[in-house]
């Protein structure tokens, strides 16, 4: 991010129900809330930060139990459904009626829940690396390239797991950036010092042990609609969904047949991106969302 962007970012915190969330704000205008995933933060969208502040409030949370946000006590206090409730409150408490949501990863399906569960307060929804409820649990039970690509969740969401990535400073999680060579230095030493924080890691992997996302392992059925308790599962706000098709953690197919979920529905496919396209492509990434943006808004305006 650049110099004059970052000194523009005010870091603040509010408190939501049994947490105390920590965010950046910049900007004026409409509110464009960013949701980030694992194992990042809200340094995640410094670059759309930084472009979208022109001409809209930008917001990037850190959800609970990450980086300078607080840590829930009871693990039935995360997790997907606990976080759109949190962007909820967000919103209310910045005094907007209404957001663009922008999610990544986990913020993807923050997103997706949110637009379930609270679709009068989004205009718009953008989802980056990131699967629809139906389609994620679809492919987990049968693409056997998606079940495969899946199995770091049971690593994450067993008990121990905290404790393994921890292992010589977070080695497991330094690595995941470094076989990337658009992960700075800067960016490995910012996420270094949020995961070094007392209870970061134990934080962030709560999200895993609550939702139980994965393929099926032992007696454990593959599990990946966290959004059960809504039916039909159909977003009804415009949708842009990004991804990248060498997303190793993703297959392509849970972008297939979606558009019967989200009739409103913008796909951007970046030919041989990874997962972490906001880091790799962020001008395309940019540039797509300022499209999406520019064209629904200009279509709302014809029909009034």
């Amino acid at each position: 991010m650049s110099t004059t962007a970052a000194t523009e970012l005010r870091h603040q915190f509010v408190e939501v129900e049994g947490a105390r969330l920590h965010y950046v704000i910049a900007g004026s205008g409409p509110l464009m809330l960013f949701v980030h995933g694992f194992p990042q933060h809200w340094y995640a969208f410094r670059h759309q930060l930084a472009e979208f502040a022109k001409d809209y409030t930008v917001v990037a949370v850190d959800l609970r139990g990450v980086n300078l946000s607080s840590r829930p006590k009871n693990l039935r206090d995360n997790g997907v459904w606990v976080a759109a409730d949190d962007m909820k409150c967000l919103v209310q408490h910045l005094g907007f009626s209404t957001c663009i949501l922008v999610g990544h990863d986990w913020g993807a399906a923050v997103g997706y829940s949110f637009a379930l569960h609270h679709r009068e307060m989004l205009d718009r929804l953008v989802v980056m690396s990131g699967s629809h409820p139906a389609t994620f649990d679809r492919e987990l039970h049968y693409n056997e390239s998606q079940i495969a690509g899946g199995k770091h969740w049971l690593r994450l969401r067993r008990p121990d797991s905290a404790t393994k990535l921890a292992v010589n400073d977070f080695e497991a999680l330094k690595q995941t950036f470094a076989e990337h060579r658009f992960f700075t230095k800067e960016d490995l030493e910012t996420y270094l010092a949020a995961w070094r924080q007392p209870g970061a890691i134990e934080g962030m992997v709560a999200w895993y042990h609550a939702e139980g996302w994965g393929p099926a392992e032992g007696l454990s059925p593959a599990h990946g609609n966290y959004v059960h308790e809504v039916s039909p599962q159909t977003i009804t706000v415009p949708t842009l969904v990004i991804y990248g098709d060498r997303d190793k953690f993703l297959a392509n197919q849970n972008y297939d047949g979606l558009d019967k979920y989200v009739p409103d529905l913008t796909i951007r496919r970046i030919e041989g991106g990874s997962h972490w396209i906001l880091d790799e492509h962020p001008a395309l990434t940019n540039r797509y969302i300022r499209e999406f943006m520019d064209r629904t808004q200009s279509q709302d305006q014809a029909a009034q």
